[in-house]
């Protein structure tokens, strides 16, 4: 008889446990998208109100005459708080258009892209980085595989519009494939096209195993550097450009052709062939790049060695998240467990209609907490 209930216990906890498996699916693939939806909605407003505050953004770059104070408090408009909108992207080829936002921790990603502090800002001279889920959270980079060489990405800040066009990579392709442990993608390499455009996320779908990357260049002229101002900078690495040398070199008209060759990165990833960024104009329309591409002849900003520590935790997990997500499992496990016991000692119908609301409350709380500490996809 012993053996008997242990059995049925046994098969109820696994029931249990089955069902909690397939609500937290559900929870990742569709409840967070109904959450970063409503994000987006209010990051939005808020780009806005921005854009309204700085006034005309047509130029990408501001007056040269600009006063220290006035340069600090622009640096603030343009590097925002962790979390708060600073750019709109537009990527016809996906069909996307989202509000990015500053930052890649778990609670940034969620809000939508989001752009690595340690990068500079999009449309500056240098490596421009952002990442953004595949399949969680809304997926603004769900479709990042159809990029192909020579498709636009155009992306808005407080500067003005810019316009990258995608890279070909090997194969003909406009995307690679790198380990989770391979940050040299977001190196500041001026070497070869120093006006990029760098895109992050997971792959293949539904894994966080590795890492998709789509390399951009930009257009036309970039906009004035802007340092990010000290008490909103936490790097974990410092890009130090020669300021002189691109105050120079954004005040001549003349620029060189960027479509020579360049420096090739092998970059490899588990249970992927070995692939190369390569630095060159897409083929699809290589005049009107050379024409337009920017990278003023001397701009070549000096660069310390820099060493990533990784993709950021809204990609890779927030070991943070660990103690509460088994804290609040074993709430939710106890609350359950107390539901049951009440029910056979009690009326058991009532017991579950009153224990049902507090149940699903520490559930999402659970599952909130697990999906910040769980790999993002």
């Amino acid at each position: 008889m012993f053996v008997s209930k242990a059995f049925q216990a046994l098969g109820r906890s696994l029931i249990i446990l089955g069902g909690l498996t397939l609500l937290f699916v559900a929870y990742q693939l569709w409840g967070t998208g109904v959450l970063t939806e409503r994000y987006q909605s209010d990051l939005e407003e808020d780009f806005s109100e921005l854009i309204d505050e700085v006034g005309d953004t047509t130029s990408s770059n501001i007056d040269p005459e600009i006063n220290e104070s006035d340069e600090f408090n622009y640096a603030e408009l343009l590097w925002r708080p962790e979390g708060q909108a600073m750019a709109q992207l537009v990527i016809p080829k996906m069909g996307l258009t989202a509000t990015v936002v500053s930052g890649v921790s778990s609670e940034s990603l969620r809000r939508g892209p989001g752009h690595f502090p340690d990068t500079p800002m999009p449309g500056m001279p240098g490596n421009a980085a952002i990442a953004g889920h595949r399949t969680t959270w809304g997926a603004p980079f769900g479709n990042i595989e159809k990029l192909e060489p020579g498709d636009e990405i155009t992306i808005q800040t407080i500067q003005g519009s810019f316009t990258y066009v995608v890279l070909e990579q090997n194969g003909g392709r406009g995307s690679f494939i790198v380990s989770p442990n391979e940050f040299d993608v977001l190196d500041q390499n001026f070497d070869s096209f120093p006006n990029r455009l760098t895109l992050v996320s997971c792959h293949p779908k539904l894994t966080a195993r590795n890492r998709i990357i789509v390399v951009a260049e930009l257009i036309g002229e970039p906009a004035e550097l802007f340092q990010r101002p000290d008490y909103l900078s936490q790097p974990r690495f410092t890009f130090a450009f020669d300021e002189e040398v691109i105050a120079e070199a954004l005040g001549e008209d003349s620029f060189e052709d960027p479509s020579q060759g360049g420096d090739e990165d092998n970059l490899s990833a588990e249970n992927t062939q070995e692939t190369t960024v390569e630095a060159q104009v897409p083929e699809s329309n290589p005049s009107e790049i050379s024409d337009e591409a920017a990278g003023p002849e001397n701009l070549n900003p000096t660069t310390q060695p820099q060493q990533v520590s990784g993709f950021g935790e809204g990609l890779s997990g927030d070991r943070s998240a660990i103690t509460p997500s088994i804290t609040w499992g074993l709430a939710l496990i106890t609350l359950i467990m107390t539901s049951g016991f009440i029910a056979k000692r009690w009326r058991r119908w009532p017991t579950y209609f009153l224990s049902l609301a507090p149940i699903i409350v520490v559930m999402l709380i659970w599952f909130f907490n697990l999906d910040r500490a769980l790999p993002s996809y």
